[in-house]
């Protein structure tokens, strides 16, 4: 039987670590915020069909109402895997934030709780 590597060993010890469970409860909740935008653009487009849009049309709607399942779904779940994870568990999560594209959602999952990550409002909207 081989041993496994101590995962200690494998961390940068300049680099500041975050709880699994503190990680798990900002991606839910940043995964039901997600949801939430999802219903309301449900509900946006549905209020759009109700003017004629064609069947198949609105059988695509049903898309974005399966997606705000899924997101409430696995918001759900991280916010278990935070309630369950031991507090020995920690990550560093620079590594997990490099390269994502969205400036605010980087604020908020480095520091949820600091009241500069709160008020950070998204960027203008992109369509690409």
């Amino acid at each position: 039987m081989t041993p496994k590597p101590h995962l200690t060993s494998m961390i940068d010890p300049s680099e500041s670590l975050t709880p699994v469970g503190e990680l798990s409860r900002r991606l839910a909740a940043e995964l039901m915020s997600a949801a939430a935008v999802c219903r309301d653009c449900e509900h946006i487009a549905g209020d759009l069909a109700k003017g004629g849009a064609a069947l198949e049309s609105i059988s695509r709607l049903q898309a974005l109402d399966e997606l705000t399942q899924r997101l409430h779904g696995l918001s759900d779940v991280l916010q278990r895997i935070g309630q369950h994870a031991s507090g020995e568990w920690s990550i560093s999560i620079e590594p997990l934030l490099e390269g994502l594209g969205l400036a605010d959602l980087v604020v908020r999952l480095r520091a949820v709780d600091e009241p500069a990550a709160q008020g950070v409002e998204a960027g203008e909207l992109d369509f690409f």
